[in-house]
């Protein structure tokens, strides 16, 4: 099933079969075969066709997540200097401003004589999705306020993290004047900032939503409107006064957690917990 899975994998990034099967050298007849085996094996539809292009089912998605790290783990196997010092490994996942607050201890961590660290940057939604699949061993994400995490999920800590309004003028509008550069729409941050809104009866006008917070401290920078990133993302821009924060009536936070699978070995006293726990309470 290895072989399959790695045509699949190549199948769910490309979207089309014909174009799969040219860069593998097969043809398009055994490429198709070679899904229905791992469809049949899985025992679930993995795509469905929409034109020329195949996408992936909620089945299909979850397979490319853990598909991906049996690769991984399957390269990993066949090289004798691994398996010859082979070390417990610990994949760790981040939402981006995560990354930032514990870039040190990633420094730090990497060259561990006792444990492999492998860490991962990806949306909160991703990063969970993740973890409940065994993808991940730990999860900092921002957490999704409408939806219960599911049973198999346990938080360990959560934290609240201001997102400061910045621009690199200053807007005197009332605040459903102000255009707003949000996150993009959907996103669990995103769905905590629109219920401060909501709790105020603001209906925000908004100039951009992007994933990109490099993106949103630009539109800033150019003074396109008000921003609402992280403290430490903006330090430095406030500090040389190329961004101003502005004085608003409310005051916008997002919620984040550290999440862990029920049953894992990594609890809230163990010693990598502790210290993440102890970067992110600063």
């Amino acid at each position: 099933m290895i072989k399959e899975l790695q045509r699949f994998i190549l199948v769910a990034n490309e979207g089309n079969l014909t174009e799969v099967a040219k860069k593998i050298f097969i043809t398009q007849s055994a490429l198709t075969q070679s899904m229905d085996r791992l469809e049949k094996e899985i025992g679930a539809k993995l795509f469905i066709q929409k034109g020329k292009y195949l996408e992936l089912t909620a089945d299909g998605k979850a397979l490319a997540s853990i598909g991906t790290k049996i690769l991984d783990l399957w390269e990993k196997a066949k090289d004798p200097g691994i398996r010859k010092a082979i070390k417990p490994t610990i994949t760790i996942g981040m939402y981006d401003n995560a990354a930032l607050r514990l870039a040190k201890f990633v420094q730090e961590n990497i060259p561990s004589k006792q444990t492999i660290f492998e860490f991962v940057i990806d949306s909160s939604e991703k990063l969970l999705s993740d973890l409940l699949l065994g993808v991940l061993d730990v999860t900092i994400a921002v957490i999704n306020q409408r939806y219960s995490h599911p049973k198999e999920i346990l938080c360990l800590k959560t934290f609240n993290e201001e997102l400061i309004p910045v621009s690199n003028k200053i807007f005197n509008a009332p605040l459903n004047k102000i255009p707003f550069i949000l996150f993009n729409k959907g996103s669990n941050t995103q769905e905590q900032v629109d219920a401060i809104f909501t709790r105020k009866s603001i209906k925000p006008a908004i100039y951009a939503q992007s994933t990109s917070t490099s993106f949103m401290k630009e539109l800033a920078i150019l003074g396109c409107g008000v921003a609402l990133l992280p403290e430490n993302f903006v330090h430095q821009e406030l500090k040389q006064k190329i961004l101003k924060k502005q004085q608003l009536p409310i005051k916008f936070k997002r919620q984040y957690g550290i999440f862990v699978q029920k049953n894992n070995y990594l609890e809230d006293k163990n010693k990598i917990i502790k210290e993440i726990t102890k970067i992110l309470g600063n």
